[in-house]
């Protein structure tokens, strides 16, 4: 019993955040327009405060040990070939190919991410989640970019435009950032790592009230078998497959929590902006993709956490 009510102030609190969210939009005080806003804020400013931040204060030793890396960027390639194989089999229509694989490998790693691991370990070091997302990011947006343009318009990538789409990526330009402070001993003053410190402290909770708010169940009749599809697999399979590896592997504690974060969090809001910006992408799946999986995730990270939890691996 007291494994569950662990699990439950460790899942409930974001879970309240996302709840908020929809409430202020349902009442009025958030819109779509406001929402698209905050989303863009939290992800070009507050979220990119956060993980410079993380990197920032991190102990150096953090970067010594290179396996949780390896294990991150090796299992993410593998399922993103893996899904570029087997999800035109289950598919036919080319718009909802790339969309459908995109929703299924992406995560909500850094916002959900911090948020539980700040919520089951309060005070402790997050750097390692913070590093971690130096390898996820650029990794997630890169293939994100192969399959949509591979499968919704039909033709090669463009090396050149995915190399510029993960340099030009704001949680890429703070990491280097960061590690290049870190690694010369560099300090800012006070004044100023409190203000950074201060807006790092809102990513989380702002990042999630503004999921919630952008949370729409119209039009989901024509996407049953393709919703079924991906929120399976994002939620159920994944978590299945590549937790027990990890922990065969040793994994445990924060870094089993990093793994568990980015292979059974739900799909991110940034998934149906990308679909959205790319010509023949089917955009509205992919929204429905990200509110399905987020609902439904409640559920799922609770019953996988309690489990990791009553086997002392977390």
């Amino acid at each position: 019993m007291c494994t569950f009510f662990t699990t439950l102030d460790i899942v409930l609190p974001i879970f309240l955040l996302i709840v908020l969210g929809f409430l202020l939009r349902q009442i009025g005080i958030l819109d779509e327009t406001g929402c698209g806003r905050m989303n863009t804020f939290a992800f070009n400013v507050l979220v990119p405060a956060m993980v410079f931040y993380n990197i920032y204060t991190a102990d150096a030793a953090s970067f010594r040990n290179p396996r949780l890396l390896l294990f991150c960027t090796g299992s993410v390639t593998a399922l993103f070939l893996l899904l570029m194989a087997a999800v035109p089999r289950l598919e036919r229509d080319p718009a909802r190919v790339g969309v459908m694989i995109q929703g299924i490998f992406r995560s909500s790693f850094v916002v959900l991410g911090m948020g539980l691991a700040t919520s089951m370990y309060p005070g402790q070091d997050m750097s390692i989640i913070a590093i971690a997302s130096t390898v996820v990011a650029p990794l997630f947006n890169a293939c994100a970019v192969i399959c949509l343009e591979v499968h919704s318009q039909g033709r090669r990538p463009d090396p050149k435009k995915i190399a510029l789409d993960v340099i030009k990526n704001p949680l890429i330009l703070v990491s280097i950032l960061a590690v290049l402070l870190l690694a010369a001993g560099i300090r800012f003053p006070a004044a100023i790592d409190t203000a950074i410190k201060s807006v790092s402290s809102t990513a989380t909770t702002i990042s999630l009230i503004v999921l919630g708010g952008g949370l729409t169940f119209r039009g989901i009749g024509s996407y049953k078998k393709e919703l079924a599809v991906a929120v399976a697999a994002k939620l159920l399979l994944l978590p299945l497959v590549f937790i027990p590896i990890a922990v065969w592997l040793g994994f445990s504690q924060m870094e089993l929590l990093c793994i568990l974060i980015l292979f059974a969090s739900p799909s991110p809001v940034t998934a149906s902006i990308m679909a959205r910006n790319t010509p023949g992408a089917d955009w509205q799946l992919a929204g429905q993709i990200v509110v399905f999986s987020t609902t439904l995730s409640v559920v799922s990270l609770f019953c996988i956490l309690y489990v990791l939890l009553s086997l002392g691996l977390l």
